[in-house]
């Protein structure tokens, strides 16, 4: 049933708020609001004083104009230039990816190419053209997948909005509360509260700070993914027992060289992360031989086996699976990869989405104390930031809708 998933999530919600009603019922306080049965918001001021204060004290030892270096020279980056965070988790060697601005203008200007010239959707996409779909379980990920997505996502929201307070509470700026909300389980957030009136107040600098914090943090959360696989990757027992890819599906059962449940973990010696990094090793060897370290989890045992790699081809299987021919097997990599490659995905989109210049996004905010300098007059300068803002998201609108009307969110 194609729609299991998403039925399964809702049903999860909807015991999750009659369990907060009974809570309700039997006199519990919980600092939880539901509206209509649908959204949740968990709001709590004593976050302030516990967590974010705190936070703010550890931050006065940094200078201060080291903190506005980092935050904003790296906002800035993200916003114009390019999200300097590493893709060798994908096993792709490259330092970085272009501006969600960029990305998008590029996305506009290759959507009309593709209808002047009539491109297929995949043409479009060699192209250069960057899909964007909503994860929705049983629909664009599985459910399993979704499991990784809400820890990922929860994980990245949250310290996103922490680290907004911390800021603010190390340059003294009133916060007057803090939060998280979700709809259904699938649209998340978290929420600081902070004095907007006081926050004017402050120096251009203090306030670009405060609001390029969040995607500081989201850029240091993606490059802690990356160096927790790194380092697993130096030990052959931490890759033994958190890495490599594990063998789903044999279609020959009869073959010796392969089992089930059996661990790819190099290949010539070349250690192995994820089906993407086995990818990228297989790719770059032209023909020949190739000898395959194998891990038994049940007995422990390593076994080496020499494979031909002549007439091979690879297929995806959706976000962890590997169809390798003619071996005729199916891997998947393991759940350390997979919690590692959800956490580095979604907090690279936070980094992303939240350097967009529109409001209400971060990136919408700092636009608009830059704007400041140049355009004095609140009520005017607001009228620029919606006009801008209005072309940006339609941007991402156009994007969202090219890609599920061609099919082309099974890619993703």
């Amino acid at each position: 049933m194609q729609y299991l998933g998403l039925i399964i999530v809702i049903a999860a919600w909807f015991a999750l708020v009659g369990i907060i009603y009974l809570l309700r019922i039997l006199g519990v306080k919980i600092p939880v609001r539901v509206y209509y049965g649908l959204f949740i918001m968990l709001r709590d001021e004593e976050l302030v004083k516990e967590v974010i204060a705190p936070l703010g004290n550890l931050l006065r030892r940094i200078p201060s104009w080291l903190i506005m270096a980092l935050t904003i020279g790296l906002f800035l980056l993200s916003m114009f230039i390019i999200v300097p965070i590493p893709l060798t988790i994908l096993g792709i060697n490259v330092w970085g990816l272009p501006s969600m601005l960029y990305l998008m203008v590029r996305n506009l200007v290759l959507m009309v190419i593709a209808v002047t010239h009539k491109l297929s959707p995949i043409e479009t996409v060699e192209r250069g053209f960057t899909p964007l779909a909503p994860l929705i379980p049983g629909v664009t990920i599985s459910l399993y997948t979704f499991i990784y997505v809400i820890v990922a996502i929860g994980l990245g929201i949250l310290l996103h909005e922490m680290a907004h307070g911390a800021v603010s509470s190390r340059f003294n700026v009133k916060i007057k509360s803090g939060g998280a909300f979700a709809l259904l389980f699938l649209a998340f957030g978290g929420f600081v509260e902070i004095d907007e009136e006081e926050l004017r107040s402050r120096s251009l600098a203090v306030r670009l700070a405060v609001y390029s914090s969040g995607v500081f943090m989201n850029i240091v959360l993606a490059y802690i993914a990356v160096a927790l696989v790194g380092l697993a990757l130096l030990s052959p027992q931490l890759t033994q027992g958190l890495l490599g890819t594990t063998i789903v599906y044999v279609v020959n059962s009869t073959d010796a060289a392969f089992k089930t449940g059996y661990v790819i973990t190099a290949i010539n010696g070349h250690p192995i992360a994820s089906v993407y990094s086995l990818i990228s090793t297989l790719s770059s060897i032209n023909s020949g031989n190739v000898t395959l370290t194998m891990y038994n989890p049940v007995n422990g045992a390593v076994i080496n086996e020499v494979m031909s790699t002549r007439n091979l081809t690879m297929a995806l299987l959706g976000y962890s699976a590997l169809y390798i021919s003619p071996w005729n097997i199916v891997v998947e990599s393991r759940s350390f990869y997979n919690l590692m490659f959800w956490i580095y995905t979604l907090n690279l989109t936070l980094a992303l989405l939240n350097a967009f210049p529109a409001y209400p996004l971060d990136g919408g905010q700092f636009l608009d104390s830059l704007l400041s300098k140049v355009i004095v007059n609140q009520s005017v300068r607001s009228k620029v930031m919606i006009a801008l803002s209005i072309v940006f998201w339609s941007l991402i609108g156009l994007t969202l809708y090219y890609t599920l009307m061609t099919g082309l969110y099974r890619l993703i």
